[in-house]
């Protein structure tokens, strides 16, 4: 997790750099696909409110920080991001893995030739069944 770009980003996008919102921003980072009530009842230990929370993330989500994304039985969840995002969702359990690799380029840049759009990234978010939630079926 690159703290020193997520500093850089906020700043770039006018968000003020509070250690609450850096707090939160890592609680996704640190396990893609959680909650707000499960990051809120983790920082909670820490002094950080509820409320608190809630803000950063409203803040996080509009400043391009956050991806917001459904999740099987309807739950909202979210994904700490520094540019875009690719996410291994599973539909069963709710499980989330952030993918590394990006094979997107070429496709983008096909897409903004063929559209004349001048594109500024993507999120792929893939949904499956994960390994542990097949061998129980």
């Amino acid at each position: 997790m690159d703290t020193n770009a997520l500093e850089r980003r906020m700043t770039a996008r006018g968000l003020r750099r509070t250690p609450q919102r850096l707090a939160v921003w890592r609680a996704f980072a640190e396990r893609p696909g959680r909650t707000i009530r499960e990051v809120a009842a983790q920082l909670h230990e820490q002094g950080i409110g509820q409320a608190t929370v809630y803000r950063a993330v409203r803040a996080l989500e509009d400043a391009g920080l956050l991806l917001r994304f459904a999740a099987p039985h309807g739950e909202v969840r979210f994904a700490a991001v520094l540019g875009h995002a690719h996410l291994l969702v599973c539909e069963r359990c709710g499980a989330v893995e952030s993918l590394e690799e990006c094979h997107l380029g070429p496709y983008e840049a096909e897409v903004a030739r063929r559209s004349d759009y001048l594109v500024s990234g993507h999120t792929l978010i893939v949904y499956g069944v994960c390994p542990h939630c097949r061998e129980g079926a």
